[in-house]
């Protein structure tokens, strides 16, 4: 009765009966019954996965079992605890019960128990990676099976060749032992076994990324499950189909279908199975960057596993609390799970698990720049995937080697990696991991400046995962897209793939992939000056990486903003964020990330002329860099060296240094590098007056820019050539570079670069006297300037402007050339900052020609205009301007008064600079009236807000000089 129960799942009446029968057997002596029920109990408790009470009962089955001469009772009993030993990971021991429960039931001749053994050791073997003895023993239970016409064992000796062949990739052997296998289940009315088959069909298709035959598959296996009531084939069923979902980012269907599993698992106490789906979730949850329930999730499954014996359970656990510490830059704690997972599936010989660890560490060990334990651990991998016929895994582990290599710099060992990587995926036809190698291409041409491959690469993959139905692999390529057209100075294209690779990731939940895109959108935003949408993205991308706790995305937007408020002149904020990355990425022990924000930190105090701490942090990077290997990082410190020190007239170190990055460069085959340490080379021999050295390198760079193609560069290459031609008095030559750069910087859309070339070529049309040209490209100058907002573009045009003003013969271009910026700012739209900056500019043109009554009406109406703009700052610039011109009238209580006014509204909204200029006007006025405890007040409370800010004292000193004129 009990062995009744049994067969039909119902465990309660099942273990209630065979303990009645274990009473009965003992009070009358029945030592068989007895050994019997032993057998039986021990069987529940198996499926239970109460397996300290499983080997026990089977223990004691054996010992009487041996006792009484009952050599199939033994045999039985050796087989049974070679299942409980399985179930552990305890794969010697069941190995040796296996193989003497085989040599048991063939001494007896007992074909049956014979095949049955050879069976489950043929599973034993799978499970430590033998898959040559393996499939040898399991094809002799098949023959065994066959010729005694047991049709059940020989659908399920099938369904355990169908795995064999799926661990080794061999997925159309697999495909076909498993549909044989399910068709003779289906022949013999054996629902169970049909079902096990149509999940082992379900996994093979996931494998190969045929995701509709594997969904298609798993519901037909869950419906027969179901049907027959198999809790435990009904929630594995369910499991697979939720590793299906979330291998297509369909996160919602993933989350329910496991959520489902785990509560039947939980209903029937079936431990493991509830661990499984713990496991699972884990995984869901990680994709989606909920790190805390993951992190939870897989904590109570590694719990489970540790409780009911399970090693590889517990191993797998603690490679999913690896994955998560790994995604959160935890890298001492991810590194420590990992370890302690590699250590386990060692131990237990389970070479396909061990090697998966070893890949993990690699990962681990390249994202905190520890590139040689990284390159031996996934070497390691290789090998050992390798050795055990492990074909998807010695593609990952090629792919993982490329990642290395592509820090590195390694460009012809990373692109052999993952050809051999694509090539072992196609020939297995595991859709998914092609199209993955197919990226990594993508990746290594766009670090090459090989845009076209890398397109082509990419589009490859995108479609790959388009017809698959993976949508986050499709949103990433979208992203690599994105980059590529963004290197190429495809702005609209770039903006439109980041866009779209935004909006699926959105869609399916994916916070990484989400704030990535925001990312790739501030980028193109920053490169096209739009500033305020530039930071809006990032500080978007720079919330979700730290609301998830994703370090390494956290200090990249952290990047990105830095360096928006350095072209924004906003240096505070690009030190304090950059000082943040660097803070961050020391922490988590990314070296190449600290070293990345020392060059970013360089860049900033060159920039603003703190030459000390400048040369200090790129000699930082530079060691950083060299230490761990990565040469594009050490050429780049290397670069803003040279700047620096051409910058403080030390050619020789400068030559050196740029010469050295350029080597580095031409040697890894990075195109951009080698262009940019060529221009630098070019603009120091310009110094030097080493003129044909300097034309030499500059059209070197140029054409490299050309072909990359990088018009930015390529403007900027142009844009020296004029100088140069224009230092050697070669006018025409220069105008003809001139206006080549304002082509390239129109096709890179850089009105800032336009705005700093017109001036340049401006002079050539004046010394040519074509004064007509030169106020046409002065003006537009000036009207990009006002645009930006940006006072340093609008200087160089209007001191030129003076000059064509102060000619006799100009006088009506004199008035004209203001106006004109004027119609061209409503041209671009009525709007009032434009107006008050352009009326601003009209005063100055006004004051130039002592017209000041104009100039007081034309400063005036900037400061209504601006007021009612709501633009504090240029209210205060006019302000300034109407002070400093009753300054020159020596109407000098009404200029404090308006000085005063100016200090008030930068006050009003914290602008320190425009506070600081307005004190600096207010002791030139209280100079001039001789009122020397007014100037002694100001100059105190100057010097707080310069101690207290860092202020630069220079703009104090100069303040007076706002207008052009000085007040003494």
């Amino acid at each position: 009765i009990g062995e009744m129960y049994r067969r039909q799942n119902d465990s309660t009446k099942a273990e209630s009966n065979y303990r009645s029968a274990l009473n009965v057997a003992s009070q009358t002596g029945n030592s068989r019954t007895e050994a019997y029920g032993w057998l039986g109990l021990g069987e529940i408790y198996r499926a239970q996965s109460r397996n300290r009470e499983a080997e026990e009962a089977l223990k004691n089955a054996h010992e009487i079992h041996s006792r009484i001469g009952n050599d199939l009772g033994t045999a039985n009993a050796l087989h049974g605890l070679g299942m409980v030993y399985r179930i552990q990971s305890r794969n010697r021991e069941a190995e040796q019960c296996f193989k003497q429960a085989h040599e048991s039931h063939s001494r007896i001749g007992n074909d049956m128990g014979t095949a049955n053994a050879l069976h489950s050791l043929g599973s034993i073997l799978h499970a430590q990676s033998r898959y040559r003895e393996a499939e040898k023993v399991s094809k002799k239970a098949h023959k065994i099976y066959s010729r005694i016409g047991n049709d059940l064992g020989n659908g399920n000796v099938l369904e355990t060749l169908g795995s064999i062949y799926h661990a080794q990739s061999r997925y159309r052997e697999a495909e076909e032992a498993l549909k044989k296998a399910r068709e003779i289940h289906s022949r013999i009315g054996n629902g169970m076994g049909t079902a096990n088959a149509l999940d082992g069909l379900g996994m093979i298709y996931r494998a190969q990324s045929r995701y509709r035959e594997a969904e298609e598959a798993l519901r037909k296996a869950h419906e027969i499950h179901s049907r027959i009531g198999h809790d435990t084939g009904s929630a594995n069923a369910l499991d697979g189909l939720g590793e299906i979902y979330r291998d297509q980012s369909r996160y919602r269907e993933a989350e329910e279908a496991l959520k489902k599993a785990h509560e039947i698992h939980c209903r029937i106490s079936n431990e493991m199975g509830t661990a499984s789906a713990l496991d699972g979730l884990g995984s869901i949850y990680c994709a989606q960057s909920r790190y805390q329930e993951a992190e939870e999730a897989f904590r109570k499954a590694h719990e489970i596993y540790s409780r009911v014996g399970s090693q590889i359970g517990t191993a797998n656990a603690l490679n999913g609390l690896g994955e998560i510490y790994r995604a959160q830059s935890r890298y001492r704690e991810a590194e420590e799970a990992l370890k302690k997972a590699h250590e386990i599936h060692s131990r237990i010989g389970n070479d396909l698990c061990t090697a998966k660890a070893l890949d993990a560490l690699g990962s681990i060990y390249r994202a905190q720049s520890r590139y040689r334990e990284a390159e031996e651990a996934l070497k390691n991998a290789h090998e050992m995937n390798s050795r055990i016929g492990n074909d998807v895994g010695t593609a990952n582990a090629l792919q993982g080697l490329g990642q290395i290599y592509l820090t590195q710099s390694r460009y012809r060992e990373l692109e052999e990696t993952l050809k051999k990587a694509h090539e072992i995926h196609s020939r297995i036809r595991n859709d998914m991991g092609a199209a993955s190698a197919l990226h990594g291409l993508g990746r290594i041409y766009r670090a090459q400046s090989r845009y076209r491959e890398a397109e082509e690469a990419l589009c490859k993959a995108h479609e790959i995962h388009c017809l698959i139905g993976n949508d986050k692999g499709t949103a990433n390529a979208l992203h690599d897209l994105g980059e590529i057209y963004r290197a190429q100075a495809r702005d609209r294209e770039a903006e439109e793939t980041f866009r779209k690779a935004h909006e699926i990731h959105s869609r399916i939940g994916n916070d990484i992939g989400t704030a990535n895109a925001l990312q790739g959108l501030g980028d193109i935003y920053r490169a096209r000056l739009r500033y305020r949408e530039a930071e809006e993205a990032l500080k978007k991308a720079h919330g979700i990486h730290s609301r998830i706790g994703n370090s390494a995305g956290t200090v990249k937007a952290l990047d990105g903003l830095g360096e928006i408020y350095c072209a924004q002149l906003r240096d505070r904020e690009a030190e304090e964020a950059l000082r943040k990355a660097h803070e961050i990425h020391s922490r988590i022990g990314n070296d190449m990330g600290t070293a990345n924000a020392l060059n970013g930190l360089g860049e900033i105090y060159r920039a603003q002329s703190r030459d000390r701490e400048a040369e200090e942090t790129f000699r930082k990077a530079h060691e950083i860099h060299s230490r761990i290997g990565n040469d594009i990082g050490t050429a780049n410190a290397l670069n803003g060296l040279g700047e620096l020190y051409r910058a403080q007239s030390r050619d020789r170190e400068a030559e050196e240094a740029l010469i050295t990055a350029h080597d580095i460069h031409s040697r890894i085959g990075n195109d951009m590098g080698t262009a940019n340490a060529l221009h630098g080379l070019g603009e120091l021999y310009r110094t030097q007056s080493r003129n044909q050295e300097a034309e030499k390198c500059l059209t070197k760079a140029q054409h490299i820019y050309s072909l990359i193609p990088d018009d930015l560069g390529a403007g900027n290459s142009l844009q020296s050539l004029g100088m140069l031609f224009s230092e050697r008095r070669q006018h025409e030559e220069a105008q003809s570079l001139f206006c080549q750069a304002l082509s390239a910087y129109n096709r890179a859309g850089s009105s800032y670069s336009r705005a700093q070339t017109l001036p340049d070529l401006a002079q050539t049309y004046l010394i040519q006297g074509n004064f007509l040209e030169a106020e046409e490209s002065l003006n537009e100058a000036l009207i990009i300037g006002i645009q930006l907002n940006d006072e340093r573009l609008q200087a160089a045009p209007l001191a030129l402007l003076s000059l064509i003003f102060s000619s006799e013969s100009n006088y009506s271009a004199t008035l004209a050339a203001p106006l004109y910026a004027g119609a061209a700012c409503e041209r671009t739209g009525d709007d009032n900052i434009l107006r008050g900056a352009t009326l601003l500019y009209q005063g100055k043109a006004f004051l130039i020609h002592k017209k000041y009554r104009e100039a007081e009406e034309a400063y005036s109406l900037a400061q209504n205009s601006l007021s009612l703009a709501g633009d504090a700052r240029g209210e205060a610039s006019a302000l300034r301007s109407l002070g400093t011109l009753y300054t020159l009238q020596r109407r000098l209580e009404l200029a404090a008064n308006r000085f005063a006014q100016a200090r008030s509204t930068s006050v009003a909204i914290s602008d320190y600079d425009g506070e600081l200029m307005a004190l600096g006007c207010l002791m030139g006025a209280h100079l001039l009236q001789s009122k020397l405890a007014g100037l002694r007040s100001y100059c105190v409370e100057a010097l707080k807000i310069y101690n207290r800010t860092q202020w630069s004292g220079s703009k104090i000193s100069s303040a007076p000089l706002e207008s052009g004129f000085t007040t003494s």
